[in-house]
């Protein structure tokens, strides 16, 4: 954070090299002091300076020299100059050394106890340079996180000898070799940490150890797309599995049946939990590690990517005392995100909330979570019941699976509990169809459901290097609009923010289809999903393809994102 007298005498600068004028820099300086956005950092965001610009004033305030660290080429060796701990402290990377001076891009050169310190342990003369804070922090996570202590191990375990109750088996798998000691196995030990570190870095989401013919594949998902991220040795996959499965308090001597057990590991200060998965394949037993959220990932309606209007409408009924609203959609499309979004809106000391699910991804206080574990015959059913009787107001049931399920659920909503809950079906209409395929009466359908939304994730285009692009010719035919019709687009270019991807992130493309008198008449008609869908559309009601097309236009997403995500002939 800039002094007020180093925005001053930017301020100059700036005045001084006629960048900005007099009236434009009051102006400027008056939103950042109201906002409390250092004045760098608005010049940058609202494009009145470039950003070299910006810095390489800066930098003649510090009296230094600015290094444009994003198209620098930094060497490992050179980075390791310095520990890690430290290079994260002071927010400094080392660039290049020449003898006994080492060159170091800093956010504050001028913070002479850092530069000390620093020198103290590379036994090294400090020459600082100033670099941009974002350029510093990705050369850093590039550099200094665990994705390089990840390859560090990695090197150290491929030169090491493999022992003979190391050697493959006959069908090319390795046999187990029980969990590595701390003499010997210490650098498996800690690849482990490090892979699972890396992963939360790169706000994965899963993790999957897949274990093949020659090689073990590590791969994290992030952003609903599956990269590869290391493939370790293939003589350690049994240490490195093992030591997993102790992680997870797992059997590491049951191999041929799929196992489950959770992890809980501290990471950069904060407690992160993990449930794990194992099934026996061909070569190995194949493992995936869910990283699963806390309070502080819970994001806001708006924050998912819900419009105003559709957000007005959904806390409308989410204020309502009684009934049921279901989230609808497949597998990891963001259902229980969107649930909790909605209860965290709701959680206060004069509601009890109660949930039951499989499995427990959020955690948040006041909430009496239940995890579902049918070995004990704790079911959704069986939780649902017993439930009832710990007086509660709002009841969120993570997946109506069963008839009985549906039937509990749907007798709580009439007798006076608000409940939230997810089905497996492709719009919000099928909702409807699914409950009367789980022996639902049309007339208690009719009198519970108040709301159904219908949704999908899909990546979300980087703002760092998003630009305007043409529209594709398929466009046209895929969406069945005229060419006039077609909205513009972006792109993401690719960058060292997105890892060349030209996507950061994932944002929710929604229907709300909100349960009116006359869609009540449908229901108890038994009509079908395709006639509710029509009556939606003809009282006005949007459906996903108008907010996936309002998405592209306003450079949220891509076409190419939106054709994976949903099928163009329902209504489109």
């Amino acid at each position: 954070m800039l002094t007020d007298q180093e925005q001053s005498l930017l301020g100059k600068k700036l005045l001084e090299t006629g960048v900005l004028g007099l009236d434009q820099l009051n102006r400027v300086s008056a939103v950042c002091m109201a906002s409390g956005i250092p004045l760098p950092r608005y010049l940058i965001d609202s494009e009145l300076v470039s950003k070299s610009k910006v810095y390489e004033l800066l930098a003649e305030v510090y009296g230094v020299v600015y290094v444009d660290i994003s198209s620098f080429r930094i060497d490992t060796e050179t980075v390791r100059a310095i520990p890690p701990d430290l290079a994260r402290r002071y927010k400094a990377i080392p660039l290049f050394k020449m003898e006994d001076a080492l060159n170091i891009a800093m956010v504050n050169p001028t913070d002479v106890a850092a530069i000390d310190h620093l020198a103290q342990k590379s036994g090294c003369a400090i020459e600082a340079c100033l670099g941009a804070p974002e350029d510093i922090e990705n050369a850093l996570n590039e550099h200094c996180g665990a994705g390089s202590s990840v390859n560090q191990i990695l090197e150290i375990l491929t030169k090491e000898r493999v022992t003979p109750n190391e050697k493959k088996s006959a069908h090319g798998t390795t046999p187990k070799t029980g969990p590595a000691s701390e003499e010997d196995g210490h650098p498996v030990i800690e690849l482990v940490d490090l892979i699972i570190k890396q992963a939360f870095e790169e706000e994965a989401s899963d993790i999957h150890i897949e274990p093949e013919e020659k090689l073990l594949r590590i791969r994290y998902r992030v952003d609903g797309v599956v990269h590869q991220a290391s493939t370790p040795p293939k003589a350690r996959e049994s240490e490195i599995i093992s030591r997993i499965k102790i992680l997870a308090n797992m059997d590491i001597a049951e191999n041929r049946h799929p196992q489950d057990g959770r992890i809980k590991m501290a990471i950069h200060g904060k407690e992160v939990d993990m449930r794990v998965s194992s099934v026996p394949t061909l070569y190995g037993e194949n493992l995936v590690i869910r990283i699963l959220k806390d309070s502080q990932s819970v994001l806001d309606l708006a924050s998912l990517g819900c419009t105003e209007e559709m957000r007005k409408t959904f806390e409308e009924l989410i204020r309502k005392p009684y009934g049921m609203i279901l989230e609808t959609g497949p597998t990891g499309s963001g259902k229980t995100t969107t649930l909790y979004a909605a209860l965290s809106l709701l959680n206060s000391v004069d509601r009890n909330i109660v949930t039951i699910e499989d499995p427990i991804e959020y955690k948040l206080p006041l909430l009496r979570q239940i995890q579902v574990n049918p070995k004990a015959g704790m079911t959704f059913a069986n939780a649902l019941r017993s439930i009832l009787r710990q007086d509660p107001d709002i009841i969120m049931v993570g997946e109506i699976r069963d008839a009985e399920t549906a039937q509990i659920a749907i007798q709580s909503a009439l007798t006076g509990h608000l409940v939230f809950s997810t089905l497996h079906t492709n719009t919000a209409a099928g909702a409807v169809t699914r409950l009367a395929d789980m022996k639902v009466e049309p007339f208690l359908i009719s009198s519970s459901v108040i709301g159904v939304i219908s949704q999908r994730l899909v990546r979300r285009i980087c703002e760092k290097c998003k630009k305007p692009a043409e529209p594709p010719e398929w466009m046209s035919r895929a969406f069945h609009l005229p060419a006039k019709s077609i909205p513009k687009i972006f792109r993401g270019k690719g960058c060292r923010h997105c890892h060349n991807t030209g996507y950061k992130g994932r944002i929710g493309i929604f229907e709300m289809l909100r349960i009116t008198e006359e869609i009540q008449k449908k229901i108890l008609a038994n009509a079908s999903s395709s006639e509710i869908e029509k009556a939606a559309r003809q009282s006005g009601q949007p459906g996903i393809q108008d907010d996936a097309l309002a998405k592209i236009a306003a450079g949220l997403t891509t076409p190419e994102e939106v054709v994976k995500a949903i099928d163009w002939g329902t209504n489109g």
